[in-house]
């Protein structure tokens, strides 16, 4: 038998571990694209990748659960307002329960279609105005169409995320994480006090049940042990039931929507109308611009509670994020679901447990998908009590508006960046203090329908608009006898307001320029003037120190501290090594005029 024929015992094994690695390079995460090592906060109970007991995984992953099946009062608030059926309506609530909790299970899976983060999908609050107009226009099949054109959009405008990240710098991420903040407030506050939108009159029995909830909620996450703190909610949760239940706070006729729905029932699933309403696609634009903006809000702030070193924006987590959530309103579509999106209150619940394990979001899932065969439970859920959901989501609203703030003030604040954060964050208050949202045309009304959106898209626009005049590059002379420190800390200072940079990076390149200019000039290794030059590309800022002389050179073991003592080449060559050792990157050399160069590399 010749050797081209024979595969030998081993063949079968070598195929079955190629087609392993190729369903790995299909599905999993580039296995070349490893993330930057991640310091863990002090905080963190469970971080991402821990494994959480059975116990604990079980009670945490049903508090993520419960509170998403909360928001499947928007959906049933649309099938109300534009008159469904029962049947209609119980067929569009299963669809969306079963559809969001696999978008969940496949988010906080980490594959090339997740972000790996614990992200919870809802029904998007937002999308009521599109639901409304689409069931008025042509009932639960052109609802359908539209949400899978919407999704089919959002799969489309992943591929561009990762481009985007210099329309998305930390300031308009930090402007949309405040406003999203503030966009709950309203909502939230109403709950809590039991104001319908007929007047401002407090309920008082609300307002005792939501400060029961949220006290319960603090109280419990500040001063409980570790193992209560994760049933911080929970605990709340059912305290303020209870007591609104005490109250007479039910909601009317709960009593019959929980006998009309059926204990277990497989999901009716309908098909799409295969059409779509021309009028309709300005909205769905808006929608997707808005979604892309939700994401890198909730991502965000998932991305600071886990890695307390954070720095910019994660875009390959967001890409996968927004390709999640396609996938979620294609399936939403295809069995006339209702769109969905990112919670931001499950971010207030793992900062609230300090659990954000990805195995958490997946147990969520499956709590939620599980939920889609058992309408009595659907409905039960939508029945909580409104006083302590505003509980819940005054904590989820405090946790957000300082997240933002914090995230805007990682960044040196020039004018130019004050005004666009500034202005940003009343153009979304207006919409939230004055009546204006009726004054704007249907398809631009999503964009004013929270503070979020307004804000965020204004903060996205002025950080365009003021980007104008600022140079990535620029420098200085500095002459023999200045001060070296005054030269480098007023230069890089300056720039430093005008970019954006993060605090610590300049902090960290001011005494690292400073003692490199210092060798230079005080030991006449540089003829005449030395040249100092920054750049910054959002990822690194390079500090370069160009003069007429001889190239430095690093030694490769530590100087003895004697040299310090020595001649001036020796004292240079310490200076050097030291200089080495405070950068993330340097090199010595020349450059092509033939100048010597000093180049300083600090990540970003």
């Amino acid at each position: 038998m010749t050797m081209a024929n024979h595969k030998g015992p081993d063949a079968p094994r070598r195929a079955s571990a190629g087609l392993v690695g190729l369903l790995r390079r299909l599905v999993l995460l580039d296995p070349g694209n490893i993330p930057r090592p991640r310091r863990r906060p002090v905080g963190l109970v469970y971080g991402l990748d821990d494994k959480v007991p059975a116990g604990a995984l079980v009670a945490l992953s049903a508090q993520h659960a419960m509170l998403a099946l909360t928001f499947l009062i928007y959906p049933l608030v649309v099938a109300t307002e534009s008159g469904l059926s029962q049947h209609e309506t119980n067929s569009v609530l299963t669809a969306c329960a079963m559809c969001i909790g696999l978008a969940t299970m496949l988010q906080c899976v980490r594959t090339r279609f997740g972000s790996g983060y614990l992200v919870v999908h809802v029904p998007s609050p937002g999308a009521m105005p599109l639901a409304i107009q689409t069931l008025a226009l042509g009932g639960v099949g052109l609802m359908a169409a539209t949400t899978l054109l919407l999704g089919t959009c959002q799969l489309f405008v992943a591929r561009i995320v990762r481009p985007l990240r210099v329309l998305l710098p930390p300031e308009v991420c930090g402007v949309a994480v405040v406003m999203l903040g503030i966009s709950l407030a309203e909502p939230a506050l109403r709950r809590a006090l039991g104001i319908d939108g007929r007047g401002v009159q407090v309920d008082h029995a609300s307002a005792l049940v939501s400060m029961l909830t949220v006290a319960l909620i603090v109280g419990i996450a500040i001063f409980a042990p570790r193992r209560i703190k994760l049933f911080a909610v929970l605990i709340g949760a059912a305290s303020g039931w209870g007591l609104a239940v005490l109250l007479g706070l039910e909601r009317a006729g709960a009593e019959a929507l929980l006998s009309a729905a059926p204990l277990v029932a497989l999901p009716e699933l309908h098909l799409p109308a295969f059409r779509i309403e021309p009028s309709l696609l300005p909205l769905v634009a808006v929608m997707v611009l808005l979604n892309l903006v939700d994401v890198l809000s909730v991502t965000v702030s998932l991305e600071k509670m886990n890695d307390a070193d954070w720095r910019r924006a994660d875009m390959r987590a967001a890409e996968r994020a927004v390709t999640t959530c396609g996938i979620a309103n294609v399936l939403n579509g295809l069995t006339s679901g209702f769109h969905s999106g990112l919670s931001s209150s499950a971010v207030g619940l793992a900062f609230a447990t300090g659990a954000t394990a990805r195995i958490i979001g997946v147990a969520a899932g499956a709590f939620i998908f599980a939920t889609a065969f058992f309408p009595k439970l659907i409905v039960a859920l939508t029945l909580i009590p409104s006083p302590v959901i505003g509980g819940i989501l005054l904590y989820t609203t405090a946790y957000l508006l300082v997240a933002g703030m914090e995230l805007i003030l990682s960044r040196r604040l020039s004018e130019r960046r004050v005004f666009l954060v500034g202005l940003s964050i009343l153009a979304g208050l207006s919409v939230a203090l004055l009546p204006i949202r009726d004054q704007f045309p249907l398809w631009l009304k999503p964009l004013v329908s929270t503070p979020m959106s307004l804000g965020t898209i204004v903060a996205i626009l002025l950080n365009l608009l003021f980007r104008l005049g600022i140079s990535r590059e620029a420098g200085i002379a500095v002459r023999p006898g200045a001060n070296s420190f005054e030269a480098v800390r007023d230069f890089l200072e300056r720039q430093g307001d005008l970019w954006g940079a993060r605090r610590d990076v300049i902090s960290a390149a001011i005494p690292v320029g400073a003692q490199a200019l210092e060798v230079l000039l005080d030991n006449d290794i540089a003829a005449g003037d030395v040249e100092l030059r920054a750049r910054f590309d959002e990822t690194h800022l390079d500090v370069y120190l160009l003069y007429d002389g001889e190239v430095m050179e690093a030694p490769k073991v530590r100087p003895a501290p004697e040299a310090l003592l020595g001649e001036p080449a020796e004292v240079a060559a310490f200076s050097a090594y030291l200089i080495k050792r405070l950068s993330d990157r340097v090199t010595f050399g020349r450059t092509v005029s033939g100048k010597a160069r000093i180049a300083l590399r600090f990540d970003h």
